[in-house]
């Protein structure tokens, strides 16, 4: 990779739980993981059940070789630490792999990540995990992490979340994973004001979140609003629910997209089967998916339709 590159690859895209099976095939069904790179330096996002893919191609990637890793963790709800018991570079003492929390949530993460790892839910403990090298916490809200800027912001969710954004030389990524849209949204738009690519909670339809009020999730139509009053470049939709097919998403990428209008602003979702998003300097190469039709005979659900209600946006008024 050279020098002012940067990469994105999604190990784990869903919220909630994991959510196996054909119909979610394309997308994926991991929980919250992704990898960001530059000058080979690695920083993961979050350790959910996507963790454990990346830790085999890691191994495989350095055979012998020392691994060496930082690992953020935006908060301890399960589908953001439940993968860490199984990414097998953390159980040797060879790799050196860090673990950061936000600023103040350290002992709220070290208790998070020993409890799932008790006897009573786990068969060995924490203290197996002899590549990590203790539970850290950030400085402050600002900080350098080698070649990454990551910069930190309270996120609207039961329990607490930490979002991210994180700056290098080859581009900008904002990781918002659990966010309910709140009056805090004006100062997370100044957060993530400009980023390349804007990761952002769109767990629901807009129907789905009239019935999840106060779950700490967003929808779609409010991620939209929020990327283009950042004036992000992408937004990419994460942490899928559970029950959304491949065809649910689909719909959701095409009513994002109407809904951008003439707004400049790039709509995808995060998928385990996107291999990377590459930055050089400052231009963007954003390589589309292969161009996939639904038809009745790829469609897992042919019939099956995504419900927004008549009071959501209609298409084109996010951008105005």
């Amino acid at each position: 990779m050279s020098g002012n590159s940067l990469s994105v690859i999604f190990h784990g895209v869903r919220g909630s739980t994991p959510a196996p099976g054909n119909a979610m095939a394309r997308f994926g069904g991991n929980t919250s993981c992704v990898e960001i790179r530059t000058n080979d330096q690695i920083l993961i996002l979050d350790a959910g059940t996507g963790i454990r893919s990346l830790g085999d191609n890691l191994i495989t990637a350095f055979g012998s070789r020392p691994i060496k890793a930082s690992l953020v963790i935006s908060h301890t709800h399960w589908d953001h630490i439940q993968g860490l018991p199984f990414f097998a570079p953390a159980y040797s003492a060879n790799n050196h792999i860090r673990v950061f929390a936000a600023k103040g949530d350290r002992q709220k993460v070290d208790r998070g990540l020993r409890n799932q790892m008790d006897p009573t839910h786990f068969p060995v403990g924490l203290e197996h995990l002899t590549g990590i090298r203790g539970i850290e916490e950030f400085n402050s809200d600002d900080v350098t992490l080698g070649d990454f800027r990551i910069r930190v912001a309270a996120l609207n969710h039961p329990g607490g979340c930490a979002g991210f954004r994180i700056d290098a030389a080859g581009g900008s990524v904002a990781y918002l994973p659990d966010h309910e849209p709140g009056e805090e949204n004006l100062k997370l738009m100044e957060f993530a004001q400009g980023v390349d690519l804007l990761i952002l909670d769109t767990q629901y339809t807009e129907s789905e979140y009239v019935a999840h009020r106060g779950w700490g999730h967003g929808c779609l139509s409010a991620s939209v609003q929020f990327a283009i009053g950042a004036k992000a470049r992408e937004l990419v939709i994460f942490h899928h629910d559970p029950s959304h097919t491949d065809f649910h998403i689909d719909q959701m990428i095409e009513r994002g997209r109407q809904l951008a209008g003439t707004s400049g602003l790039m709509v995808s979702a995060a998928s385990e089967n996107r291999n990377a998003i590459l930055f050089e300097g400052a231009t963007p190469k954003l390589p589309s998916l292969p161009p996939f039709i639904l038809t009745p005979a790829n469609a897992v659900l042919p019939t099956e339709k995504v419900v927004f209600p008549v009071e959501a946006l209609q298409p084109g008024e996010a951008a105005k």
